[in-house]
């Protein structure tokens, strides 16, 4: 790069995230503290970091938020992803009023590459020490640049290790998310030939804990995400596109050949959590699905164990607060960045609703009723995130006590420290449109 190059750089500006713009500030003081005891006698190095400041380059996005289209997932019959994203539109639940977040681009300070280069220089790292996120999860969790430096510096996300191989096939555990509740994992599959149309898929999979199963959901990535516009697009850009018949063309294989399956855990919840502990996994028989049946092509065991990390860092908040008049409480609630936990007091009330017996036959049902359920947090700022839904369960943890308690994993990242308050679906518009203040009971926290 020529010194003209280098002047001309160092007067733009590039935008930092904020949580990148403090280690950035750290460090720059750390230099200038460093240079002043320095003085004259280290000339030579100085000349150094002069060459390492003129080639070195620092990249930072500004991105936005994009939802991908998710499978079907059930926990413990309760539904989740794209059922429960479903349900939520349906009903109204889109959260973006004009006080409400559901995507958009973030606020980002500005800092001068001079600085940045700086701080390269020294070997005090401001983005490249960062994990390379798959792009399953980054789409999962639309998550920023900010947010994973968030999740990783907590201890969240983690690159995880382990593989096995079967003839040319390989299934390597890539990266976790991991907190008390839920942890989420990718494996990258290479080595295997997959046709343009055809959908990918394991005869069986089971994933356990010493010995002990645990609930699961898993799917490989098709490459789609769904952009602001609402329309389907390949994660290059380029829009979606579709047979002869009108069936979408997805793509499971990414431009190095591989292909991403990524999986979603729920914790028993009986005093157990995934931190720490040493998933056994193993995969078998790679094919592909057609009309939901599975047609074996490689037969094979991939098995091996993942030794999960993970975080507990989380909000508690011990509360009362009544929900309207709908005769439920909010007794307590706990926030992570990537789930929300909340027990009610809620009196159980016995309902009929209608229901269809496997033979096809409806009939009402006796159930019992709900409390209003969770569905986002209000920011400081007073932004809401609405529709946080990312699958789960709820149910009741004391019948007789009337002590329910539903558990999410949330499709977004949340700064806890940046929430102020709970929000409760008290009513669903008319219309097919965003949920608004009027439709939301809200518990602050703050």
């Amino acid at each position: 790069m020529t010194e003209k190059n280098v002047i001309n750089m160092m007067q733009q500006d590039i935008r930092i995230p904020d949580i990148v713009q403090r280690k950035a500030d750290m460090a720059f003081e750390k230099i200038m503290a460093e240079s002043k005891e320095a003085g004259e006698e280290d000339k030579e190095g100085r000349k150094m970091g002069k060459t390492a400041a003129k080639t070195g380059t620092v990249k930072a996005e500004n991105r936005e938020r994009k939802t991908e289209k998710w499978e079907g997932i059930k926990w413990e019959g309760i539904e989740g992803e794209e059922n429960g994203r479903k349900s939520a539109k349906k009903k109204g639940a889109k959260g973006k009023d004009p006080k409400t977040r559901g995507s958009g681009k973030r606020k980002w300070k500005t800092m001068w590459v001079a600085v940045a280069a700086a701080v390269l220089v020294l070997g005090t790292t401001v983005c490249a020490a960062y994990m390379r996120w798959t792009k399953g999860l980054e789409r999962q969790f639309e998550a920023t640049e900010e947010e994973k430096i968030l999740l990783e510096e907590q201890e969240i996300a983690a690159p995880a290790s382990g593989s096995a191989t079967v003839g040319n096939v390989t299934v390597t555990a890539q990266q976790s998310i991991v907190d008390k509740q839920f942890a989420h994992l990718s494996f990258r599959v290479e080595g295997y030939s997959l046709d343009e149309g055809e959908e990918p898929g394991f005869e069986n999979i089971s994933i356990d804990i010493n010995g002990e199963s645990v609930s699961w959901n898993g799917r490989f990535y098709n490459g789609i995400e769904q952009g602001e516009d609402g329309k389907s697009y390949y994660a290059d850009g380029s829009e979606v596109e579709e047979t002869p018949d009108g069936a979408t063309i997805e793509r499971f294989v990414d431009e190095n050949g591989n292909m991403e399956y990524m999986v979603d855990l729920l914790c028993s919840g009986d005093g157990e959590d995934f931190i720490g502990k040493t998933l056994h996994v193993c995969f078998r028989n790679l094919g592909t699905v057609e009309k939901a049946a599975f047609v074996p092509d490689l037969e094979g065991v991939w098995e091996f164990d993942v030794e999960l990390k993970g975080s507990d860092e989380r909000k508690n908040f011990t509360l009362s607060e009544e929900l309207g008049d709908s005769g439920a409480t909010v007794t307590y609630a706990e926030i992570s960045p990537i789930s929300i936990a909340v027990t009610y007091q809620f009196a159980a009330e016995e309902i009929e609703m209608p229901a269809v017996d496997q033979d096809g036959n409806a009939y009402m049902a006796k159930d019992y009723d709900e409390p209003p359920m969770i569905s986002g947090v209000r920011l400081k700022d007073g932004t809401y995130l609405t529709g946080l839904f990312g699958g789960g369960k709820s149910g009741w943890e004391d019948l007789e006590k009337g002590i329910y308690r539903s558990v999410i994993s949330t499709n977004r990242i949340i700064d806890t420290s940046q929430v102020d308050a709970l929000l409760f679906i008290k009513s669903y518009p008319e219309q097919d449109v965003d949920l608004s203040e009027e439709n939301l009971y809200i518990v602050p926290v703050e």
